[in-house]
């Protein structure tokens, strides 16, 4: 019987740390199964408590992991990371490692042990040194990740015993045997039957008499993936100058600066030829799932059964298929959106951030973590380098490679016989006084529209807002409809006939009168994805319309199918949101048309210009990409703005150079670093004494300015009334000060958001 010892655990839950009675010797980041009241969960070692509580602590039910399964320098980011970000380890882990990924305590070592003798003979630091071995591959467990049960998903291995060859076996029999001997004991069950032409009975003798034994494997799921054919592109002279630039041999932050269609893509998987060439894995990073299909058939045909891939739009299994392969190298690349900078891969040589201005790289929820910023890090833990690609970069890596921090590569040119589209800018105010009545669709781009069907080509409208109509409100009395839980108005879907609270999904069907004064007089403002789809196909009935948006793509692949259909040529108009703005390429797109540009400039946040910019001049982008030549039509009510006048130029670094002052002058990023205090209470006094609070003991740090507390722009979500404190530093040591002074208590009424994209979430 091992000896118990008092040990901390850390538990995914908002708890502070706790104590059980643990094995004497267990490293820090194994996962162990505790009781937690009456449910089962699962934590991670901390280590010893060097001061237990004076009472009755509970034994652990089960340790999960031999040994820590995640390698060094990814234990070393996470370190990092929960520092940085004040998140506890067990959320963090749980990014990396699903929790279905558990081992077969019954592998055989090289010297004929089991995992198991070895835990029950309590030898820790033994099966601590047999991981760290594993880690650099020297000792190959192919059968850790295994499953006994021969149910579920997963492929039937078949594997020979050591038990000598009897020397009585039918005839069918024997061809088992032998085919298992000639490919080194191990086959698919599928292979097997096929390369020895028997039934599976004779497997089920075999198993019986103990000559064979049969094992589940889930890392072998494959996805469901298009593999193209693999064209060698000849890069020119500017991606070949970018090729030759990035050094494999060690860290260093690379921003490859190139307009819409430019080929940052062929760089990108140039670079990962090199890498594995090298023996090297390469971690690619892509900020939203609809991105993956098309670059995964790509990757697919140039490096086939190497790729791996990780994000939301997964099943539980084969998010645990991928990241087995990737615990035992067997995928040198892997391609994932925000969380799988966090993925246990090896020895990696390159990490690819595409499209890195993306705010999905960061997190709106714990752990409130930035993928492209640990990225970074993750770069200078594995001493390999990191490129940053976009067309138009954030505001903090473009400065970051102004002073030199990062190296700038440019890529200016598309390719032969792809320009850059033409834009046009309609004036909305001056549509309003012509037609004397709000215009969606102007005279410019209905004609612009008719002339793209005609000619059997494709259009696209963009609209960054789902639903009919934006709001609901009484003519009578003025009052909007809003949702009763949050401090939002409620959005009118006319497809299932119902007005809906994007915050916390509350739903109801639209009153027949005013619920404040009883009138009649209600009415629709404003207009969404739905509500143009509607109008289009008033306008073209016989056009095929696609709209996507997140109402039309929660079924899973149905963002993906839509996309393809688009690509084949299946649809004439695309309409939809941001997501139609990055990274696709439509062959026979030639027109798009933004219908209210200035829409995210309404919006108070320092970042509101940047985002507009940004988006404008990406989906601006989708047009014109093949031999065919392409215009974009943009419509706003804001002509005059900097970030539509660069935009319509394709110019970001004349929009870079006209908005970095004014961050400077505001002591905004990328001059300043801050932080988001959020507390939520039952009332808006309760929400406020949290960060009254929390203030005092922040104003004792030098360095450090502090902006509230204040009402969050949105005031009240689910019930709860929120309030925000905002922290201003000119470098993060202040901002690292004040955890110190601080600390974060998990499950906490005060949140912290480092580094904040979101002010109004």
């Amino acid at each position: 019987m091992s000896k118990l010892v008092p040990t901390r655990i850390e538990l995914a839950r908002p708890l502070p740390p706790l104590t059980y009675l643990a094995p004497e010797g267990l490293p820090a980041g194994l996962r162990v199964r505790v009781k937690l009241r009456t449910g089962a969960v699962v934590g991670v070692v901390l280590g010893p408590d060097p001061a237990p509580p004076n009472v009755k602590l509970r034994p652990i039910d089960a340790v999960v992991d031999p040994f820590p399964l995640l390698p060094p320098k990814l234990r070393d980011l996470l370190a990092f990371a929960g520092g940085y970000y004040a998140c506890g380890l067990p959320h963090l882990m749980a990014l990396c490692l699903p929790s279905g990924v558990q081992v077969d305590w019954e592998t055989v070592l090289p010297d004929g042990q089991r995992l198991a003798e070895l835990r029950d003979a309590n030898e820790w630091s033994r099966l601590e040194a047999l991981g760290e071995a594993w880690h650099v591959g020297e000792l190959p467990l192919p059968g850790l990740f295994h499953r006994r049960s021969l149910r579920g998903a997963g492929v039937t291995q078949v594997r020979r015993t050591e038990l000598p060859h009897p020397l009585r076996v039918t005839a069918t029999q024997a061809k088992v045997l032998k085919a298992l001997e000639g490919s080194e004991g191990v086959l698919l069950e599928d292979d097997l039957l096929e390369v020895a032409q028997v039934s599976v009975s004779v497997l089920s003798t075999l198993e019986k008499n103990g000559l064979i034994e049969r094992v589940r494997r889930l890392d072998l799921l494959s996805q469901k993936r298009e593999e193209s054919a693999n064209k060698q592109i000849i890069l020119n002279e500017e991606q070949q100058r970018a090729l030759t630039a990035v050094d494999p041999s060690g860290f260093g932050v690379y921003l490859l600066f190139g307009v819409t269609g430019s080929g940052k893509t062929e760089v990108y998987i140039d670079l990962a030829e090199k890498v594995l060439a090298q023996g090297r894995r390469v971690l690619w990073l892509v900020p939203e799932i609809g991105l993956t299909p098309r670059l995964l058939a790509r990757l697919e045909g140039r490096f086939p059964g190497k790729v791996a891939v990780g994000h939301a739009g997964l099943n539980i299994t084969e998010k645990q298929a991928d990241v087995m392969r990737l615990l035992n190298d067997e995928a040198p690349i892997f391609v994932g959106v925000r969380n799988a900078v966090l993925a246990p891969l090896r020895n990696v040589g390159l990490i690819i951030v595409d499209e890195e201005q993306e705010s999905s790289y960061k997190s709106e929820e714990h752990p409130r973590i930035h993928a492209r910023d640990l990225a970074i890090k993750r770069g200078q833990l594995e001493g390999c380098p990191v490129v940053l690609g976009s067309a138009t970069p954030s505001l903090e890596s473009w400065h970051a490679a102004r002073n030199g921090r990062y190296r700038l590569l440019k890529l200016t040119q598309r390719p032969a016989g792809s320009v850059m589209p033409t834009v046009k800018v309609v004036d909305l105010r001056e549509c309003y006084k012509t037609e004397r009545k709000k215009v969606t669709f102007s005279p410019l781009l209905l004609k612009a529209l008719k002339e793209t069907l005609e000619k059997g080509q494709q259009a696209m409208l963009l609209l960054n807002r789902r639903g009919f109509e934006n709001f609901w409100m009484c003519r009578a009395c003025g009052k909007p409809l809003d949702c009763p839980h949050c401090s939002i108005s409620l959005t009118y879907h006319k497809g299932s006939y119902r007005l809906r609270c994007h915050l916390c999904g509350f739903e109801s069907t639209p009153p027949e009168v005013c619920p404040a004064c009883g009138a009649e007089h209600l009415r629709g403002v404003g207009e969404g994805t739905e509500q143009i789809e509607d109008q289009l196909q008033a306008q073209f009935p016989r056009a095929r319309i696609l709209r996507l948006d997140r109402d039309t793509t929660q079924r899973r692949g149905s963002l993906e199918a839509g996309l393809l259909a688009a690509e084949k040529g299946e649809v004439d108009i695309l309409v939809g949101t941001q997501m139609l703005a990055k990274g696709h390429t439509f062959p026979k797109l030639t027109l798009v048309g933004i219908l209210n540009a200035d829409l995210g400039l309404k919006v108070a946040d320092f970042r509101a210009a940047e985002r507009t910019f940004h988006l404008l001049t990406q989906v601006a982008g989708r047009a014109g990409r093949a031999e065919l030549s392409g215009h974009v039509i943009l419509q706003t009510y804001s002509p005059d703005h900097p970030a539509i006048i660069h935009a319509v130029a394709q110019n970001f670094e004349a929009f870079a150079e006209e908005e970095l002052p004014y961050r400077q002058g505001m002591a905004y990023p990328p001059f300043a670093s801050m932080s988001l205090y959020r507390s939520e209470g039952e009332t808006p006094e309760d929400a406020l004494k949290h960060l009254q609070d929390l203030k005092v003991k922040l104003q004792t740090i030098s360095d450090l300015r502090i902006l509230g507390p204040l009402e969050a722009p949105v005031a009240r979500v689910k019930d709860r009334y929120r309030m925000q404190l905002i922290l201003k530093a000119w470098t993060r040591g202040p901002l690292g000060e004040a955890l110190r002074v601080a600390p974060m208590a998990p499950g906490g009424a005060v949140t912290l958001d480092r580094d904040p994209l979101n002010f109004g979430a």
